[in-house]
């Protein structure tokens, strides 16, 4: 089998496993309540708050290096 096969192959493999996995997060998605949805935008939101400052700060000590 060629390198290019088995690339599409492992490609192929990674989309049908991410589409089972989003499957999965919407189902659970769906069962939870508006209250626990907004408290996990919130949290998400400041994770990724968090890592804008963190990739920020880490650009700024390489440009300083």
């Amino acid at each position: 089998m060629g390198a290019t096969v088995r690339n599409a192959s492992t490609y192929m493999n990674r989309l049908k496993m991410n589409e089972e996995r989003e499957k999965m997060a919407r189902a659970i998605l769906a069962k939870m309540s508006i209250e626990q949805l907004s408290d996990m935008v919130s949290f998400y939101h400041k994770m990724g708050q968090l890592c804008s400052e963190a990739l920020d700060k880490k650009f700024n000590d390489m440009e300083l290096a």
